[in-house]
Formats: structure tokens, C-alpha cells, sequence
């Protein structure tokens, strides 16, 4: 199966908590066909809700396999009961999960690895076309995780929430625009994506010390902004 692309390797015990949005495309070998076992469902009225996991493995096949069959018997006739069927298997499911992250953390910094390699790759895109319209829930798309968790992981890897970096990467590609062209104050802030010169301006003189005119017309050298940090 390809998901954002990735690739994942069926087997029996696989399995894929599937997110609406996302695109999955499946394969196999028709003289080795899998069974596959699936339900729909809602999880409350939430719409942002980030999945315990995207892919684990079923710890008892037969148990999961015998529940989903419940599931499906009760569908039509209690849905009630079929919710809290599905409910509990999801609850064992993510438990059996926690436990296998905890006991083979060799297993999973491959997965870890990956995620941080897309958020280097992301970081690449962002200071090569700071001016994008980078949406964090379509990089989590990308990344094959939840928006909350992306951010996370973006933060462990750069050191910043995504937000906060591209606006850094875009007063970093003013500052070459405003000595090296030009264009207008205006423009440069419609070609990094701010949505209007005064709230550019303002985050720059924020960042940098000195409104965008001001910095045009000394030309001088801006130090690199302190971060604060904590220990």
C-alpha cells in the first residue's frame, strides 16, 4: 500500500487506522490474496481528532478478527452495541500499540527517522519559496500525521513551530529583496505571502529592530535575532 507517498507492506495482523483526506492506494499478489476486515466509523463530533496510531500490529489476529465479525453481525440491528464493540477493540488496539513502542523502540526509529527526514525536506522547501503558502495541516498530509503531532515533530527536529519558521524564513528573504531589488515595500510583502505591508512591517521591525524604509535606507548589517532559551 502507498499512503502520501510512503510505502507499506501488508501482511496478515496489519493495521491502518484510515484517515478521511488522505489517499491510500492498495496492491497485491492475486495468487497470494489477502482477507481484509474493515469498518466506518465517527469518532464523536470531532473532526480534528489525531488517530492513536496509523499503523500497528494486531497482537492477537483471531480475537480482532472474531470482534470485527460482532461488529458487522450488530451493525444493522444494534448500532449501539456494535459502536461499543468497535470502541473497545480501538481501545485494545492502541494499548497493545503503547505497549509494542515501549518494549521495541528499535522498531520504531525507523518510522521516526523517516518522519524527520520529510520535515528536513519540508525545511529545504520553505527556505527555497518562503513566500508559499504553506498550510501546516497539508505538511502533516505530506509528513502522514496528525497536525498537532507534526508540529511536535517539526519543533523537536528545527527547534521552532512551523509557523514561527516560515515567517522567519520570509523576513530573512526580505531583508535580501529590500538591499538587492528594487521593488516596493508593497511588493516585496505580497511576493512573501503576508497578507497586507503593515502587518509585514511590523513583523519585521518586530524581528529586526528597524521598520523596512528604515533598514533600506541605512543599509547597514542587522544582527541575527537572539532566541531565548531556557535550561
Amino acid at each position: 500500500m502507498r499512503v502520501d507517498g510512503r510505502s507499506i507492506s501488508l501482511r496478515p495482523g496489519v493495521c491502518l487506522w484510515m484517515q478521511p483526506g488522505r489517499i491510500y492506494e492498495a496492491f497485491q499478489d492475486a495468487r497470494n490474496r489477502l482477507g481484509v476486515s474493515y469498518a466506518h466509523f465517527r469518532v464523536g463530533a470531532r473532526g480534528d481528532f489525531p488517530p492513536p496510531f496509523d499503523l500497528t500490529e494486531v497482537r492477537s489476529l483471531n480475537f480482532a478478527e472474531s470482534t470485527m465479525a460482532q461488529v458487522a453481525r450488530w451493525a444493522n440491528r444494534d448500532a449501539g452495541l456494535a459502536g461499543r464493540l468497535l470502541a473497545n477493540l480501538l481501545e485494545i488496539l492502541t494499548c497493545d500499540h503503547g505497549e509494542a513502542q515501549r518494549s521495541s523502540p528499535q522498531r520504531m526509529a525507523a518510522p521516526r527517522r523517516r518522519r524527520e527526514q520529510v520535515v528536513r525536506d519540508l525545511l529545504v522547501q520553505i527556505r527555497e519559496e518562503p513566500g508559499k503558502k504553506w498550510r501546516v495541516a497539508e505538511m502533516a498530509r505530506v509528513a502522514g500525521l496528525a497536525p498537532d503531532h507534526f508540529s511536535r515533530v517539526f519543533e523537536e527536529v528545527t527547534g521552532q513551530r512551523p509557523q514561527a519558521l516560515i515567517v522567519e524564513n520570509r523576513l530573512m528573504r526580505a531583508q535580501q529583496l529590500l538591499l538587492e531589488t528594487p521593488l516596493q515595500i508593497g511588493e516585496i510583502a505580497h511576493a512573501l505571502g503576508f497578507r497586507d505591508v503593515f502587518y509585514f512591517s511590523r513583523q519585521f521591525r518586530d524581528h529586526y529592530g528597524l521598520p523596512p524604509s528604515a533598514y533600506r535606507r541605512e543599509a547597514g548589517e542587522i544582527p541575527a535575532p537572539q532566541r531565548e532559551s531556557s535550561a
